[in-house]
């Protein structure tokens, strides 16, 4: 994938991923999570000049660090829990184990998280049918 020329290209790219791969309805939850990812890529697009498909650990850090750091807990994990959906639609699951920090829950205590509920994990999108 081409890196983008602007911050609307990568908020483009950004968006497409996340609408291609989450399910459900356009509205509530997955809105709102297009929209955060468009304002994550914008961001990261101002401050590196690399689009979705060429970020590194250190650009979803930088970002989860020093943009989120104003945020209420709540919304910084909201923001964290679509930075997790990002990643995982581009395949990097090992960053996961590498972005611990307050974001991670939504009171903000630090500490690894609980067994519990399996976090969703974004499917590739559905084949067509007749394609191979």
């Amino acid at each position: 994938m081409n890196r983008p020329a602007n911050h609307r290209a990568a908020a483009r790219q950004a968006r497409n991923l996340l609408a291609n791969r989450l399910p459900g309805s356009r509205r509530g939850t997955v809105r709102q999570h297009i929209i955060r990812s468009e304002r994550i890529a914008e961001a990261i697009w101002r401050r590196w000049q690399v689009g979705v498909y060429q970020w590194r650990l250190k650009h979803v850090l930088w970002y989860l660090q020093h943009r989120t750091d104003q945020y209420a807990d709540g919304t910084r994990y909201r923001y964290w829990l679509t930075v997790r959906l990002l990643i995982l639609s581009l395949g990097h699951d090992t960053w996961l184990g590498r972005l611990n920090g307050p974001w991670v829950r939504p009171t903000g205590a630090q500490g690894g998280l609980k067994s519990g509920r399996p976090a969703f994990t974004p499917s590739p999108p559905a084949r067509r049918g007749g394609e191979r």
